[in-house]
Order: structure tokens, then sequence, then C-alpha cells
């Protein structure tokens, strides 16, 4: 049969196996070259780890290079440089002036989108003049959290509440005696219940004039009704006008806060470029105050034969700083007299 013959006849196609239904989570049926693979992976493995160990048993304990002189290890491990040169004093003061441009930059920047946003606060607080405008501002304040809260009131943005402030002041009487004391605060007492109990001036209507006449009392009480309708009418209304102005003064404050805390570490950061630069400088210094750091957990105290096994050496407590005190570092240099 020649070639062409056996290309026209009909051949099955032999297709591969997949993998069943109930057994789809477990990914893509292996075939054999798949197997192939991962096992001469995984003997490739196994040979280099015996090989590895083969030396370590056949290691010479004495062994000595003159070029270990020169290198160090660290609990064990071979520590090696990388040949990385520390570069020149002038380049590093170069490269800190340009850190410290952008972020002088970005902290600019970061001032004008605040002083848009109090602008805007601006405006919606004329949206909330009414009687119910302290009561909005102390349910957006329950909604901020401690750290906005404290970070808007230290910006003046927030009023303080009543707790915060403190009791306020009172009057305090000096007397002679304890007679004269309970004396003048029974009539401290008197006044102010007098001055409760005490009912205005009556005064004169146009109906008890006889300038106007009486209005029977259905369409008094209908009045009222009417009036009392529209006023509830015009408090919905306003509540719904209100509801959006909220919503976006609270989102406002939000952004606020995380800008103005964004801008207190910019200006730290500021600082601290500039103290390195300085730093970096000639001319004799004093630390005035450091950055403020937080101590180890005190209750994880050494074990007395942890200390022996180390031959008396304490373990060194690690000092980390905490990013909710920190403060930049204050150093004072000596006045130099210049000709």
């Amino acid at each position: 049969m020649t070639s062409s013959l056996k290309n026209s006849i009909h051949r099955c196609n032999h297709k591969e196996r997949s993998q069943l239904a109930h057994r789809s989570k477990l990914g893509l049926l292996e075939k054999h070259a798949d197997y192939v693979k991962r096992a001469r992976d995984y003997h490739s493995k196994q040979d280099r780890l015996n090989r590895l160990r083969q030396k370590v048993t056949e290691r010479n304990k004495d062994e000595f290079y003159f070029s270990m002189t020169r290198q160090r290890t660290k609990g064990g491990v071979h520590i090696q440089s990388r040949g990385n040169v520390a570069l020149p004093t002038d380049i590093v003061k170069v490269l800190k002036t340009q850190d410290e441009n952008y972020v002088r930059t970005m902290r600019s920047s970061g001032q004008k989108k605040i002083d848009k946003i109090k602008q805007h606060l601006t405006s919606t607080a004329d949206l909330l003049k009414s009687e119910s405008a302290d009561v909005a501002d102390e349910d957006i304040e329950e909604e901020l959290d401690e750290k906005e809260r404290q970070i808007l009131r230290d910006a003046k943005i927030l009023q303080e509440t009543k707790a915060s402030r403190g009791k306020k002041r009172k009057h305090i009487i000096f007397a002679e005696s304890p007679d004269e004391a309970s004396r003048l605060s029974r009539k401290g007492k008197e006044k102010e219940t007098v001055q409760s109990v005490s009912t205005p001036k009556a005064t004169l209507t146009d109906e008890d004039l006889g300038w106007r006449s009486a209005t029977p009392k259905k369409k008094r009480s209908q009045a009222k009704s009417a009036s009392k309708q529209e006023s509830e009418d015009n408090d919905a209304e306003e509540d719904n006008s209100r509801q959006p102005a909220l919503s976006n003064r609270k989102r406002l404050l939000k952004e606020l806060s995380a800008r103005l805390d964004r801008d207190r570490q910019l200006r730290y950061a500021i600082r601290e470029f500039e103290m390195q630069r300085l730093l970096m400088g000639k001319g004799a210094r004093k630390k005035i105050q450091g950055v403020e750091k937080v101590e180890g957990e005190e209750d994880d105290e050494e074990d007395e034969d942890e200390i022996d096994a180390r031959k008396g050496k304490r373990k060194s407590s690690s000092r980390t700083v905490d990013e909710a005190t920190y403060r930049p570092r204050v150093y004072k240099w000596r006045l130099e007299r210049r000709r």
C-alpha cells in the first residue's frame, strides 16, 4: 500500500486520558513523562544531600587556610563582604540634601491640600447652622477614632468635650463661722427657687383691647395642627438636606486627620535629614535629647541557668522606637569663634 492510500484511510485518534470528575480537585492527571521529570528532580536533590552529608562526616576539623585569617563568622555562619565601598561624606551630604528637598516639596503640596480641606469644612459648617448642629458634630466625633479625634483637637479643628475640659469652677463663699456658711448657702438656694417659680408679667393682647374678635376654639386648634404639620415637614426637609452635608463633613474630617498626621511625620523626617547632615560635618556637639524608645518587656526575665551557660553574660534588651511617642533628636553645637 502506497503512502497516499495509507494516509487516506481513517484511523482512530489516540487521546490522552483526562482526570476523573470526582478527582478534578487534584488538578491535571499526571502522565508518565511528568512522573519521569518529577522522579529525576527528586533523586538529584537526594544525591546532593547525600554528598553534603558525606563531606560533613569526612571533613578535617584541623583544616586551615591562611585566607581564614581575613574572614569572620557569626554564629557559625561564614560572613563575606560583598565588596561594597562606602560613599564619600560629601556625596552622602548631597544625597541627603536631595532627599530633604523632595520631602519638603511633598510636605508643601500636602499643606495646600490641607488648606483646601479646611476651606471645604468652613463652607459645610454654614449648612449645619441650626439648633441640632452641636448634636450632629458630637455624632460625627463618635464615629471617628480616638487617634483622629486627638489629631483634630490638637489642630484646633474640633472643640474639646466637656469631659476633657473638666468641671466648671463654682462660686466660693468665705464665711467666718459654720452657721454663717449654712445661712448663705440656704439664701442662695432660696434665690434660685424664687427665680424658677416667678412667672412672667402678663401682657395685654389685641383681643383684650377689643381690636380683634376672638377666634373660636375649633379654628384655633385647626390652625395649631396645621402649623405643627408645616413645622414637622420643614424639619424633615432640613434633615434630608443636611444628611449629605454630614456625610461629606465626616469624610473631610477623616481625610484631614490623616493628612495632618502625615504632615507631622514629614516634618520630623525633614528635621532628621537636616540633623544627619549636620552631624556629618565638623564641630563639637552635645546630645540633649534622644529618640524616645520603648524598652523590652520586663516580664521576660532570663533564667539563671541560661545566664550561667553564657558565663554570666546577659542578653541585650531589645529596644524599639514607639511611633506614637517618637520625637526627633536634639543636639547642641558648641559655639565656635570664627575669624
